[in-house]
This record gives C-alpha cells, sequence and structure tokens, in this order.
C-alpha cells in the first residue's frame, strides 16, 4: 500500500513526459476485463505521446513496462478495486488499491497524484485490531469490505507468547478459567492479585502497540479495537497510534469471522466519517463569513501553492488545466488541455496534502459550494 514516504517520492518526480495511468479493476473473476481496460488506457498514452512529436516505435519502447504487465497472469488475479501506474524515464511504478477510479491517463511534468489521496488521508478506509488475551488480528477496510493483514512478524501472537519469550515465564503460571475448553487463560504467579494482571495485559498491550507502530507511524487511517470492554481502556493507556477512536466493538471479537466483525465496525466508523466531515463543513461556512475560507478556484490553486490552505473540498474526477507561475504568483486557464499543461485541481491537492493539509474528494453535491470544484479553509499563522 502506498505511504507518505512513496507519494512525497512521486510528487518530486520532474520531467516532460509522466505518464500516469488510473483504470477501476475487479477483486476477482474478471481479468480479462481489467487487462483490455489496461490495454485501452497503454494505447491510450502511446497516442498521446505520438500527438507530442513522438514515434510510434519510441512511445511503445517508453511504455513497454506497462505492456508487460499483461504478460503477467498472476498479478490479474490478485487486483482490488482500481490500479495506478506511473511511468517516467528508467522508472516505472504500480499501486493496487482498495479504491476505484475513473480510467484516466495523464501525460506531463510532474505526475497526476491527487486519487491517491483517500488512500494516504484515511477516506472511508479504516483498521480494526480484534485483540484478546488468546489471540490477535489485524484487518483493513472499508465501507465494504474488510481484508486481514499478516503482522505476524510485528506483534506478538496472544498474551501467552509475549510471556513464553520473557523472564516471567518461569514466575507466571497459567490456567483456563471459565467454562471447560473455552481457552481462556488467566495468567498468574505467587501472590499475584488483579493489579498484577492488568499490568501483564498492559505489557502485552505495549508489545503489541510498539509492533503495530513500525506500520501505522505515518498513517492518518482511524483505527478501531474489537475486545471485551475492559481492555479497551488498558490499550488506551499503552496506545501511541492519534487516531484510535475511542468507541469500541465490544465483546469477545475471537468469536466473530471477518464478515461479522465488519458489520459490527462499520456501524460505528461511519457515524466517525460523517462527524468529521460535518465538522469541517461547519467550518468552512463560519470562515467563509470572515474571509478565512473560499469557494474561488484560482484564488485556492494560488494559496494551496504557497502552503495556506488548510482543508481542500474538491469534486471528484473533476480536471483544471493550465499553469501555475510559482514567480509571480500568477494562474493561466486553458478551456482545452494543451502540451505542457498541469491539472490544476491536482496540484492544489497535492500541494495541500505535502503541506500537512486535509484534502476531502466529494461528489458535487457534497461539497461545501456545490457550484465551484474547489472550496478551501485557509490557513493563518
Amino acid at each position: 500500500m502506498i505511504d507518505e514516504r512513496k507519494f512525497k517520492a512521486l510528487a518530486e518526480m520532474d520531467g516532460s513526459n509522466l505518464v500516469s495511468i488510473y483504470i477501476p479493476t475487479y477483486r476477482s473473476s474478471h481479468n480479462q476485463e481489467d487487462q483490455l481496460r489496461f490495454k485501452n488506457a497503454v494505447k491510450e498514452a502511446r497516442s498521446q505521446l505520438e500527438d507530442r512529436g513522438w514515434t510510434q516505435k519510441d512511445a511503445e519502447s517508453y511504455l513497454r513496462p506497462a505492456m508487460e504487465l499483461l504478460d503477467q497472469p498472476r498479478f490479474w488475479s490478485y487486483l482490488s478495486d482500481g490500479l495506478a501506474v506511473f511511468i517516467g524515464e528508467d522508472f516505472f511504478h504500480q499501486e493496487i488499491l482498495p479504491l476505484t477510479f475513473d480510467q484516466y491517463v495523464y501525460i506531463g511534468k510532474q505526475f497526476h497524484l491527487s486519487p491517491l489521496l483517500p488512500v494516504l488521508n484515511g477516506g472511508k478506509r479504516f483498521y480494526l485490531l480484534a485483540l484478546s488475551q488468546k489471540e490477535l488480528r489485524f484487518f483493513e477496510g472499508d465501507q465494504y469490505s474488510i481484508t486481514p493483514m499478516e503482522v505476524g512478524d510485528l506483534v506478538p501472537e496472544s498474551m501467552e507468547n509475549v510471556f513464553e519469550m520473557s523472564d516471567l515465564k518461569d514466575n507466571l503460571q497459567h490456567h483456563s478459567a471459565g467454562v471447560e475448553g473455552s481457552g481462556n487463560t488467566v495468567y498468574h504467579g505467587q501472590g499475584r492479585g488483579e493489579d498484577d494482571h492488568k499490568k501483564d495485559i498492559k505489557r502485552y498491550f505495549r508489545e503489541v502497540n510498539d509492533g503495530l507502530m513500525k506500520l501505522l507511524y505515518d498513517q492518518k487511517i482511524p483505527l478501531i479495537l474489537a475486545c471485551v470492554d475492559y481492555l479497551h481502556p488498558l490499550y488506551k493507556e499503552v496506545n501511541d497510534y492519534k487516531y484510535l477512536l475511542n468507541d469500541n466493538v465490544s465483546g469477545n471479537p475471537d468469536e466473530d469471522d471477518p464478515v461479522l466483525l465488519h458489520e459490527k465496525a462499520w456501524a460505528i466508523i461511519d457515524g466517525h466519517f460523517k462527524s468529521e466531515y460535518e465538522k469541517e463543513k461547519e467550518r468552512f461556512e463560519t470562515e467563509m463569513a470572515k474571509n478565512e475560507a473560499s469557494a474561488s478556484v484560482p484564488d485556492i490553486i494560488s494559496s494551496a501553492a504557497y502552503q495556506k490552505v488548510e482543508t481542500l473540498f474538491m469534486k471528484k474526477g473533476e480536471h483544471l488545466y493550465g499553469r501555475f507561475n510559482y514567480d509571480d504568483n500568477k494562474t493561466l486557464i486553458h478551456d482545452d488541455y494543451q502540451v505542457d499543461d498541469r491539472d490544476l485541481l491536482d496540484l492544489a491537492a497535492v500541494q495541500t496534502h505535502l503541506n500537512g493539509g486535509k484534502v476531502y474528494l466529494l461528489d458535487r453535491e457534497d461539497m461545501p459550494v456545490p457550484t465551484a470544484n474547489a472550496n478551501a479553509i485557509y490557513r493563518f499563522e
């Protein structure tokens, strides 16, 4: 999955003919349709290069790494909702993403990157940590699906595993509690009581947190716990991930399959996303009254370029071609794409993100000012 480091590297690349290709894909059983869609997108990229004066032979050579993907059947059998491909001189990069895209081919001096932002900003994605003393499972989900993630090389598999690897093993005993065969384990030593047991749990949770932070250190995606209620505050005490939700999926997660966990988690997560967006939308209206927000697209492009946009609301799938000159802060907008134009909405979104702002890609009816393709809350320092 793309992370901030890879996104920044792509954003910093500069060249005269950087190719960005986006296509929607299926998660399974439609690989021939996906391949055909991708093949057509590569043909479109070749046509655009030829319009720039390239020979067919040179264009095909430049795009060869993309065409070679079509000869990898296994690749097309393990896709998600969208595929993004980036091509430059001696450069090729692909991202399989849990996002669906409109098919789009763009060639310019920079890569077209704004469709990736929902992954980095969270979008409607979330992480779920199903946590008990007996077992740990980690998932990535969105509104429609949930996928297990392998984290066994980062975190202990269970509380028992922590103490098996520690010098406390010799001092601890454990026995099965509750219904025979339930597998519920209680750890205790000589004279150990409830406070000691909580310390043991927190030690386990601290190792879980430390391992997950190696994965989540630069993420902004909400994390929800699935656990019995008394474990939630214990995990919060050791947690370092600032996007951990205050609510948890209540109950022993060991008894739930991923589909049921997703259903329970989404009931909580959906409300979180709606609440977060509504707060930002209300703030936009408040800031507009103070002239600290705007629906003027040229002003927003300039402000984003100079690190002055805190929150950007942008119409999903919209493009605005032209040029922005940093030297004189001038924005030139064209009715149609011209060679060496930049998608100025993409520029605004990418720069807002790189400078620490929040970007929402929205349907028109969800925009604070639906008549404009970009709305922004400005940053004042």
